[in-house]
């Protein structure tokens, strides 16, 4: 669904701690309900999980969508395809035990530089730790402690990848510590491409639980995860590194056959067809 009640949002602590870049609908203070169109995918898909109960047997659980979002960006934030009120994300969550933490996250960083490397932007790219700032605490949720070693154990995973990233306070998610993949566009403004996120509180909030190996209800870790992050600022992106002029296999028009004659019909068919055979699919 495109739209959800206020009472989801104030589950995830979203309504508390990013209502103002929500599309609200109606007004909690003088009618019965208030909705917000979606700004992200999280509280949804907790929704799947929540289906039926889960075993660490069915752990991990991995989740993904491309989903259509909405966010009430401020017009001086407003940048072509960079930033829009109104975005296409390439996003999943991944629901999984302590001991299964690592390996999940590294997959999901495989997958981020997986698709990079693909899209021919892998060079332009740096990482950034974005930690929760101590002296700020308002700002998020959660206690000190389970913060510290959340991103205790995410700045081992990071290392252990051997990545060359730079530590930010005060950049976290409200609900845990994340990985940003950052670019710049032409003018040199710095955007944040892709993002692999900790998440260790929404599942208790949510209620979220799986039973162990000794059959104690526990509380799954989740990731938050993107493989091409926003299409639309990937997209953009791609323009202006290639100033237009993109690979093969991203062009809207890959080929166009141009016979001089009516006499080259025929040899023009002939080779629409083969390059038709080998998955040339966008011809004129």
């Amino acid at each position: 669904p495109y739209m959800a009640k206020s009472d989801l949002y104030k589950i995830s602590g979203h309504w508390q701690h990013y209502k103002n870049s929500m599309f609200i609908i109606g007004d909690e203070d003088k009618e019965e309900e208030a909705f917000a169109l979606r700004p992200m995918t999280c509280p949804f898909q907790f929704q799947l999980y929540l289906n039926k109960p889960k075993s660490y047997r069915d752990l991990p659980l991995r989740y993904n969508e491309t989903s259509t979002l909405f966010r009430n960006e401020s017009s001086g934030e407003m940048h072509g395809l960079i930033r829009i009120r109104q975005f296409t994300l390439s996003e999943g969550h991944i629901a999984c035990t302590p001991a299964q933490l690592d390996e999940e996250f590294k997959g999901c960083v495989d997958l981020a530089k997986f698709m990079l490397s693909k899209l021919g932007l892998h060079d332009d790219v740096s990482y950034r730790f974005s930690k929760w700032d101590e002296n700020n605490k308002e700002k998020y949720i959660g206690d000190p402690k389970s913060w510290e070693m959340v991103q205790t154990r995410m700045k081992a995973i990071l290392d252990d990848l051997e990545l060359n990233y730079e530590e930010v306070d005060g950049d976290a998610a409200f609900y845990g510590p994340k990985l940003d993949i950052q670019i710049k566009n032409v003018h040199g403004k710095e955007d944040t491409l892709i993002t692999v996120q900790i998440d260790f509180q929404l599942a208790e909030r949510f209620g979220m639980t799986y039973t162990d190996e000794t059959g104690n209800k526990k509380h799954p870790f989740i990731l938050h995860r993107t493989s091409v992050g926003c299409y639309e600022r990937t997209l953009a992106l791609l323009l202006e590194k290639f100033t237009g002029a993109l690979p093969l296999w991203l062009m809207a028009e890959q080929v166009r056959v141009l016979p001089i004659s009516e006499k080259y019909f025929d040899k023009a068919r002939e080779i629409m067809n083969t390059l038709k055979a080998v998955s040339y699919t966008h011809l004129t």
